[in-house]
């Protein structure tokens, strides 16, 4: 959730419109369950993935999204 509610206030509309702002699902780029279990997980874990125009970092706890 926190993935699509940055990316929701970076476009300035509200998550559940992402889809059709952008395009896209955030399934269409990676199974959020398993996003979930990453990081809810003990172990440190840090990954990134692109959705649209943006690539969203996690790195422990921390989430960054850049526009590329």
């Amino acid at each position: 959730m926190a993935t699509l509610t940055a990316l929701g206030t970076l476009e300035e509309v509200d998550p559940v419109e992402l889809p059709d702002v952008l395009g896209t699902t955030l399934y269409d780029h990676i199974d959020p369950e398993a996003l979930d279990t990453l990081v809810t997980a003990e172990e440190r874990v840090t990954l990134s993935f692109l959705i649209y125009d943006y690539r969203v970092r996690i790195d422990g706890e921390e989430l960054a999204i850049t526009r590329q």
